[in-house]
Protein backbone atom coordinates (compact mmCIF):
# COMPACT_ATOMS: atom_id res chain seq x y z
CA UNK A 1 0.00 0.00 0.00
CA UNK A 2 1.54 3.26 -1.11
CA UNK A 3 0.68 4.81 2.22
CA UNK A 4 3.36 6.12 4.39
CA UNK A 5 1.32 5.80 7.93
CA UNK A 6 0.39 1.99 7.37
CA UNK A 7 4.41 1.78 7.77
CA UNK A 8 5.40 3.97 10.38
CA UNK A 9 2.57 5.52 11.87
CA UNK A 10 4.21 7.50 13.76
CA UNK A 11 7.37 9.44 12.79
CA UNK A 12 9.90 9.99 16.17
CA UNK A 13 9.19 12.98 18.20
CA UNK A 14 6.66 13.74 14.77
CA UNK A 15 3.96 13.25 12.49
CA UNK A 16 3.81 13.22 8.91
CA UNK A 17 1.32 15.76 8.39
CA UNK A 18 4.32 17.78 10.22
CA UNK A 19 6.33 17.60 7.05
CA UNK A 20 3.50 17.34 3.67
CA UNK A 21 -0.16 17.19 3.03
CA UNK A 22 -1.69 14.91 1.53
CA UNK A 23 -1.28 15.96 -1.77
CA UNK A 24 2.25 16.02 -1.21
CA UNK A 25 2.35 12.76 0.61
CA UNK A 26 0.88 11.31 -2.48
CA UNK A 27 3.22 12.56 -5.03
CA UNK A 28 5.82 11.69 -3.28
CA UNK A 29 5.36 8.34 -2.47
CA UNK A 30 4.40 7.25 -6.05
CA UNK A 31 5.93 4.08 -7.18
CA UNK A 32 6.83 2.78 -10.47
CA UNK A 33 7.23 -0.63 -11.56
CA UNK A 34 9.32 0.33 -14.60
CA UNK A 35 11.86 2.69 -12.52
CA UNK A 36 12.45 -0.51 -10.06
CA UNK A 37 13.30 -2.83 -13.13
CA UNK A 38 15.31 0.38 -14.40
CA UNK A 39 17.37 0.73 -10.60
CA UNK A 40 18.06 -3.64 -10.95
CA UNK A 41 19.59 -3.07 -14.43
CA UNK A 42 21.40 0.04 -14.24
CA UNK A 43 23.39 -1.63 -10.59
CA UNK A 44 24.21 -4.74 -12.63
CA UNK A 45 25.21 -2.90 -15.79
CA UNK A 46 27.55 -0.62 -13.41
CA UNK A 47 28.78 -4.34 -11.73
CA UNK A 48 29.80 -5.51 -15.65
CA UNK A 49 31.77 -2.87 -16.19
CA UNK A 50 33.48 -3.16 -13.38
CA UNK A 51 34.42 -6.54 -14.54
CA UNK A 52 35.03 -5.61 -18.14
CA UNK A 53 37.58 -2.48 -16.36
CA UNK A 54 39.34 -5.23 -14.52
CA UNK A 55 39.72 -7.51 -17.37
CA UNK A 56 40.94 -4.73 -19.47
CA UNK A 57 43.20 -3.61 -16.70
CA UNK A 58 44.79 -7.36 -16.58
CA UNK A 59 45.55 -7.05 -20.60
CA UNK A 60 47.41 -3.36 -20.05
CA UNK A 61 51.02 -2.54 -18.72
CA UNK A 62 51.41 -1.98 -15.32
CA UNK A 63 51.25 1.80 -14.77
CA UNK A 64 47.77 1.92 -16.67
CA UNK A 65 46.61 -1.53 -15.62
CA UNK A 66 46.97 -1.36 -11.82
CA UNK A 67 45.07 1.95 -11.53
CA UNK A 68 42.18 1.06 -13.73
CA UNK A 69 42.13 -2.55 -11.73
CA UNK A 70 42.30 -0.41 -8.15
CA UNK A 71 39.36 1.99 -9.61
CA UNK A 72 36.93 -1.16 -11.32
CA UNK A 73 38.15 -2.94 -7.43
CA UNK A 74 36.57 -0.29 -5.49
CA UNK A 75 33.69 0.51 -7.99
CA UNK A 76 32.49 -3.34 -7.13
CA UNK A 77 32.83 -2.87 -3.84
CA UNK A 78 30.33 0.13 -4.30
CA UNK A 79 28.00 -1.89 -6.39
CA UNK A 80 27.74 -4.69 -3.38
CA UNK A 81 26.08 -1.63 -1.08
CA UNK A 82 24.17 -0.86 -4.37
CA UNK A 83 22.56 -4.60 -4.28
CA UNK A 84 21.92 -4.04 -0.45
CA UNK A 85 20.31 -0.74 -0.69
CA UNK A 86 18.02 -2.52 -3.53
CA UNK A 87 17.39 -5.02 -0.99
CA UNK A 88 16.38 -2.23 1.34
CA UNK A 89 14.07 0.03 -0.95
CA UNK A 90 12.18 -3.98 -1.82
CA UNK A 91 12.07 -4.22 2.47
CA UNK A 92 10.04 -1.04 2.42
CA UNK A 93 7.89 -1.94 -0.12
CA UNK A 94 9.22 1.23 -2.86
CA UNK A 95 11.27 -0.86 -5.21
CA UNK A 96 8.37 -1.97 -7.23
CA UNK A 97 4.33 -1.74 -7.03
CA UNK A 98 3.72 -5.08 -6.55
CA UNK A 99 4.37 -7.50 -3.86
CA UNK A 100 6.53 -9.70 -6.41
CA UNK A 101 8.82 -7.45 -7.67
CA UNK A 102 10.02 -6.62 -3.90
CA UNK A 103 9.62 -9.76 -2.12
CA UNK A 104 10.88 -12.40 -5.17
CA UNK A 105 12.14 -10.12 -7.98
CA UNK A 106 14.80 -8.43 -6.19
CA UNK A 107 15.38 -11.20 -3.55
CA UNK A 108 16.75 -13.20 -6.30
CA UNK A 109 18.73 -9.95 -8.18
CA UNK A 110 19.77 -8.06 -5.41
CA UNK A 111 19.81 -9.80 -1.97
CA UNK A 112 21.26 -13.25 -2.86
CA UNK A 113 23.83 -12.41 -4.54
CA UNK A 114 25.00 -11.09 -1.44
CA UNK A 115 24.31 -13.44 0.90
CA UNK A 116 20.66 -11.65 2.18
CA UNK A 117 17.10 -11.62 2.66
CA UNK A 118 14.50 -9.24 1.77
CA UNK A 119 12.48 -10.82 4.35
CA UNK A 120 15.20 -11.27 7.19
CA UNK A 121 15.99 -7.57 6.32
CA UNK A 122 12.80 -6.36 6.54
CA UNK A 123 11.86 -7.53 9.76
CA UNK A 124 14.54 -6.52 10.96
CA UNK A 125 15.19 -2.70 9.66
CA UNK A 126 11.84 -1.87 10.72
CA UNK A 127 12.92 -2.49 14.45
CA UNK A 128 15.48 0.09 13.53
CA UNK A 129 13.51 2.53 11.79
CA UNK A 130 10.52 2.74 14.55
CA UNK A 131 13.64 2.56 17.71
CA UNK A 132 16.63 4.90 16.06
CA UNK A 133 18.99 5.39 19.11
CA UNK A 134 17.20 3.17 21.17
CA UNK A 135 19.24 0.66 23.19
CA UNK A 136 17.30 -1.73 21.38
CA UNK A 137 17.61 -0.65 18.00
CA UNK A 138 19.32 -3.52 16.41
CA UNK A 139 21.70 -1.01 13.97
CA UNK A 140 23.08 0.82 17.10
CA UNK A 141 26.40 -1.04 17.10
CA UNK A 142 26.80 0.65 13.37
CA UNK A 143 26.84 4.30 14.60
CA UNK A 144 26.95 4.24 18.87
CA UNK A 145 30.63 3.81 19.02
CA UNK A 146 31.41 7.64 17.90
CA UNK A 147 33.15 9.59 18.23
CA UNK A 148 36.37 7.93 18.32
CA UNK A 149 39.88 9.29 18.53
CA UNK A 150 41.90 9.41 15.00
CA UNK A 151 44.22 6.46 16.00
CA UNK A 152 40.90 4.51 16.62
CA UNK A 153 39.26 5.40 13.39
CA UNK A 154 42.39 4.89 11.39
CA UNK A 155 42.80 1.57 12.76
CA UNK A 156 39.28 0.77 11.87
CA UNK A 157 39.57 1.52 8.49
CA UNK A 158 42.63 -0.44 7.92
CA UNK A 159 40.87 -3.35 9.22
CA UNK A 160 38.46 -2.86 6.87
CA UNK A 161 40.37 -2.26 3.77
CA UNK A 162 43.08 -5.57 5.01
CA UNK A 163 39.51 -7.72 4.74
CA UNK A 164 39.56 -8.10 8.39
CA UNK A 165 36.38 -7.14 9.23
CA UNK A 166 34.93 -8.69 6.30
CA UNK A 167 36.27 -11.80 7.53
CA UNK A 168 35.01 -11.42 10.96
CA UNK A 169 31.63 -10.36 8.56
CA UNK A 170 31.55 -13.60 6.81
CA UNK A 171 32.19 -16.12 9.87
CA UNK A 172 29.50 -14.47 11.05
CA UNK A 173 27.12 -14.80 7.98
CA UNK A 174 28.08 -18.76 8.16
CA UNK A 175 27.02 -18.92 11.89
CA UNK A 176 24.25 -17.22 11.27
CA UNK A 177 23.21 -19.35 8.61
CA UNK A 178 24.07 -22.39 10.77
CA UNK A 179 21.70 -21.04 12.94
CA UNK A 180 24.18 -20.98 15.80
CA UNK A 181 24.01 -17.22 15.82
CA UNK A 182 21.09 -14.86 15.91
CA UNK A 183 19.91 -13.49 12.25
CA UNK A 184 21.13 -9.62 12.21
CA UNK A 185 22.11 -7.30 9.21
CA UNK A 186 24.78 -5.15 12.11
CA UNK A 187 28.07 -5.38 12.17
CA UNK A 188 28.46 -6.00 16.09
CA UNK A 189 28.61 -9.08 18.41
CA UNK A 190 25.64 -10.85 17.47
CA UNK A 191 23.34 -13.08 19.82
CA UNK A 192 23.99 -16.54 19.78
CA UNK A 193 20.68 -19.00 19.84
CA UNK A 194 18.41 -19.67 22.71
CA UNK A 195 18.35 -23.45 21.62
CA UNK A 196 21.57 -25.76 20.91
CA UNK A 197 21.16 -28.21 17.83
CA UNK A 198 22.84 -31.57 16.77
CA UNK A 199 26.12 -30.69 14.37
CA UNK A 200 23.92 -32.17 11.32
CA UNK A 201 21.32 -30.04 12.02
CA UNK A 202 23.66 -27.43 11.94
CA UNK A 203 25.04 -28.34 8.72
CA UNK A 204 21.56 -28.95 6.94
CA UNK A 205 20.25 -25.43 8.02
CA UNK A 206 23.10 -23.35 6.53
CA UNK A 207 22.33 -25.10 3.64
CA UNK A 208 18.60 -24.34 3.35
CA UNK A 209 19.10 -21.00 4.52
CA UNK A 210 22.35 -20.23 1.72
CA UNK A 211 21.42 -22.45 -0.96
CA UNK A 212 20.22 -19.63 -3.02
CA UNK A 213 23.06 -17.78 -2.46
CA UNK A 214 25.57 -20.34 -3.44
CA UNK A 215 23.33 -21.03 -6.38
CA UNK A 216 22.87 -16.73 -7.50
CA UNK A 217 27.29 -16.40 -7.15
CA UNK A 218 27.70 -20.00 -8.91
CA UNK A 219 25.98 -18.65 -11.78
CA UNK A 220 27.62 -15.35 -11.54
CA UNK A 221 31.36 -17.43 -11.66
CA UNK A 222 30.10 -19.27 -14.46
CA UNK A 223 29.31 -15.68 -16.86
CA UNK A 224 32.47 -14.74 -15.46
CA UNK A 225 34.07 -18.75 -16.75
CA UNK A 226 32.60 -18.13 -20.24
CA UNK A 227 33.34 -14.87 -21.18
CA UNK A 228 37.31 -16.31 -20.34
CA UNK A 229 37.41 -14.20 -17.71
CA UNK A 230 36.83 -16.72 -14.35
CA UNK A 231 39.33 -14.89 -12.09
CA UNK A 232 37.34 -12.60 -11.79
CA UNK A 233 34.77 -13.82 -9.40
CA UNK A 234 37.50 -14.04 -6.73
CA UNK A 235 37.56 -10.22 -7.10
CA UNK A 236 33.74 -10.14 -6.33
CA UNK A 237 34.60 -11.74 -3.55
CA UNK A 238 37.25 -10.34 -2.36
CA UNK A 239 36.07 -6.60 -2.67
CA UNK A 240 33.00 -7.73 -0.19
CA UNK A 241 35.87 -8.28 2.15
CA UNK A 242 37.78 -5.43 2.06
CA UNK A 243 35.97 -1.98 0.11
CA UNK A 244 32.50 -2.88 0.90
CA UNK A 245 33.42 -2.81 4.24
CA UNK A 246 34.99 0.49 4.63
CA UNK A 247 32.31 1.93 2.42
CA UNK A 248 29.49 0.35 5.15
CA UNK A 249 31.06 1.71 8.01
CA UNK A 250 31.63 5.49 6.42
CA UNK A 251 27.65 5.20 4.87
CA UNK A 252 26.93 3.94 8.74
CA UNK A 253 28.91 6.76 10.29
CA UNK A 254 27.03 9.36 7.66
CA UNK A 255 23.34 8.24 8.50
CA UNK A 256 23.14 8.14 12.56
CA UNK A 257 26.75 8.53 14.27
CA UNK A 258 27.96 11.52 16.66
CA UNK A 259 24.22 13.22 16.16
CA UNK A 260 21.64 13.54 19.74
CA UNK A 261 20.73 10.56 21.21
CA UNK A 262 17.06 11.21 21.42
CA UNK A 263 14.03 9.85 19.91
CA UNK A 264 13.76 12.60 17.42
CA UNK A 265 14.00 11.59 13.94
CA UNK A 266 15.19 15.33 12.82
CA UNK A 267 18.19 15.37 15.46
CA UNK A 268 19.36 11.23 15.35
CA UNK A 269 19.19 11.39 11.69
CA UNK A 270 21.19 13.31 8.72
CA UNK A 271 21.87 13.16 5.03
CA UNK A 272 25.01 13.92 3.13
CA UNK A 273 25.58 14.98 -0.43
CA UNK A 274 27.51 13.04 -2.60
CA UNK A 275 28.75 13.76 -6.05
CA UNK A 276 29.88 11.33 -8.68
CA UNK A 277 31.85 9.31 -6.62
CA UNK A 278 30.19 9.07 -3.76
CA UNK A 279 27.72 8.07 -5.49
CA UNK A 280 29.33 4.93 -7.18
CA UNK A 281 30.92 4.03 -3.43
CA UNK A 282 29.11 5.24 -0.30
CA UNK A 283 25.95 6.71 -1.63
CA UNK A 284 24.06 4.24 -4.42
CA UNK A 285 20.36 4.70 -5.02
CA UNK A 286 20.00 8.30 -3.03
CA UNK A 287 20.79 6.42 0.07
CA UNK A 288 22.19 9.25 1.48
CA UNK A 289 18.93 11.13 1.36
CA UNK A 290 18.97 9.48 5.00
CA UNK A 291 17.07 12.20 7.13
CA UNK A 292 14.23 12.14 4.41
CA UNK A 293 13.77 8.38 4.07
CA UNK A 294 13.21 8.05 7.99
CA UNK A 295 10.43 10.88 8.05
CA UNK A 296 8.96 9.95 5.14
CA UNK A 297 9.65 5.98 4.70
CA UNK A 298 7.79 4.99 1.94
CA UNK A 299 9.63 7.35 -0.53
CA UNK A 300 11.13 5.71 -3.48
CA UNK A 301 14.66 6.24 -3.70
CA UNK A 302 14.34 8.40 -6.83
CA UNK A 303 12.26 11.17 -5.41
CA UNK A 304 14.27 11.38 -1.62
CA UNK A 305 16.13 14.47 -3.77
CA UNK A 306 13.09 16.25 -4.53
CA UNK A 307 11.76 15.69 -1.18
CA UNK A 308 14.68 17.12 0.49
CA UNK A 309 14.79 20.27 -1.48
CA UNK A 310 11.05 20.48 -0.85
CA UNK A 311 11.52 20.41 2.76
CA UNK A 312 14.92 22.29 2.92
CA UNK A 313 12.79 25.21 1.54
CA UNK A 314 10.51 25.24 4.30
CA UNK A 315 13.48 24.47 6.96
CA UNK A 316 11.28 21.65 7.78
CA UNK A 317 14.84 20.05 7.38
CA UNK A 318 18.84 20.70 7.84
CA UNK A 319 20.90 21.09 5.13
CA UNK A 320 22.82 18.14 3.84
CA UNK A 321 26.62 17.26 5.53
CA UNK A 322 29.77 16.41 3.61
CA UNK A 323 31.39 12.82 4.35
CA UNK A 324 34.93 14.88 5.27
CA UNK A 325 32.58 16.74 7.75
CA UNK A 326 30.98 13.52 8.65
CA UNK A 327 34.76 12.04 9.59
CA UNK A 328 36.20 14.71 11.51
CA UNK A 329 32.98 14.56 13.83
CA UNK A 330 33.47 11.07 14.31
CA UNK A 331 37.01 11.51 14.64
CA UNK A 332 36.97 14.28 17.42
CA UNK A 333 38.47 16.63 14.87
CA UNK A 334 35.48 18.51 15.04
CA UNK A 335 35.73 19.61 18.44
Amino acid sequence: MNNIETETPQIRGHRVTDFLNREELKHFTARSDLRGLWAIVSVWSVIALAFAAMALASTLPLYAGLPLFLIGFIVLGGRHLALAILMHEAAHNTLFKSRWGNDVLTDWLAAKPIWNSVAKFRAHHMVHHTNTTADYDPDRPLYSAYPVTPGSLARKFLRDILGITGIKFMLGRVLMSAGVLKWSDAIGEPEPQSRSLRWWEFVVRFFKDSWATILTNALLYLALAASGYGWLYACWVFAYMSPFSVIVRLRAMAEHACLQDVPDTVKNTRTTYAGLLGRLTVAPLRVNYHLEHHLIASTPYYRLPALHSHLLKQAKVPPGWTYGGVIRACSQLDK
